[in-house]
């Protein structure tokens, strides 16, 4: 979303922008309040208080704050696939083994710099299943995951199916939290021993037979 002009009032913008604006406070707020607070302990209230919103206003967007877990959620998982889509892109990820790092990279990298993600990351700190009605929210990851990969380099031999790709997903993720568990901007060694195993597990799975089948 393009950042709001600061000499524009906010009641002077189109009504479907101020409404992003606000969006966007709220799911900040909420993402800051869940790192220091918790989710069970975490209110709506609070979550209007500091989005500078009235209670009544944050209603008319998210009924409850399993709503605004979900939203919060999705963001972060556009976030990560855009960032995962510009490193495809940009030429650098020489082979999958490459590709693999940077998906652990990247995402420890997001960890990192912003506490409300390292947090509710895909939404299981409120619901393994918030991101879709079927499958659990790593399931839900790769599935997009599995998209981006076929869309950008579905050509290239090799690619790793959706079922391998969540095996990895809960592999990094189990692994990144216990590195952030032991310190607070990540075990280094714990996360280079994350990529190691996705790495193994992925070579592993296309030696099997499981890459590019299904």
């Amino acid at each position: 979303m393009t950042e709001p002009d600061p000499e524009v009032p906010l009641r002077k913008m189109p009504a479907a922008e101020r409404n992003a604006i606000r969006i966007s406070r709220i799911l900040d707020a909420a993402g800051s309040l869940v790192a220091q607070r918790g989710y069970e302990k975490m209110t709506t209230s609070q979550v209007a208080l500091r989005a500078g919103v009235s209670p009544g206003l944050l209603y008319q967007f998210f009924a409850d704050k399993r709503e605004i877990m979900q939203a919060l959620a999705a963001r972060n998982l556009d976030r990560y696939l855009a960032r995962m889509e510009g490193a495809i892109r940009s030429g650098w990820l020489g082979d999958w083994p490459a590709t693999a790092d940077a998906a652990v990279d990247l995402f420890v990298d997001m960890c990192r710099g912003d506490p409300g993600f390292r947090v509710v990351r895909f939404g299981d700190v409120a619901d393994v299943h918030l991101l879709g009605a079927t499958g659990d929210n790593d399931s839900h990851l790769a599935g997009r995951l599995a998209e981006l990969l076929a869309a950008e380099q579905g050509d290239r031999p090799g690619l790793p199916t959706e079922r391998s790709l969540v095996i990895a997903i809960k592999i990094a993720d189990a692994l990144v939290k216990f590195a952030f568990s032991v310190h607070p901007d990540g075990d280094d060694e714990i996360i280079q021993h994350a990529k190691r195993l996705v790495r193994i597990h992925l070579e592993l799975a296309g030696d099997d037979g499981e890459a590019g089948t299904e």
